[in-house]
């Protein structure tokens, strides 16, 4: 049975994702991403290698309060989780987290003037 809340709780992370609106900030672990939320939460999306996963990965999203507890833990596993729209949150948060978009553009700039 899909949890509705769980769902939308995802959705919404997904939507703001896409529409660059969460923070999200590298950790000290290379495939995790983290962003605060309203003070009181924490996110984090996380990518892991697995050889029981077509493309070899999987990709999480916990919620959790500031205590440290853990809210909610989303993954592909879920009733109505797509593990294309985790892995998009995933890349979309790591390429926010790591500025990768504006580096690009500081490459394209210096290369465009070799």
């Amino acid at each position: 049975m899909v949890d509705q809340q769980i769902l939308k709780l995802f959705e919404e992370v997904l939507s703001k994702t896409r529409a660059r609106k969460i923070a999200w900030h590298p950790t000290a672990e290379e495939s995790t991403y983290m962003a605060a939320i309203g003070g009181e939460f924490t996110l984090s999306v996380s990518a892991w290698a697995s050889a029981f996963v077509p493309d070899g990965q999987r990709y999480a999203l916990v919620l959790e309060d500031k205590a440290g507890g853990q809210l909610a833990r989303i993954t592909d596993s879920d009733e109505g989780i797509r593990v294309d729209d985790l892995r998009e949150m995933f890349e979309t948060a790591r390429r926010k987290a790591l500025r990768t978009d504006e580096k690009i553009g500081d490459v394209l700039e210096v290369l465009s003037r070799l």
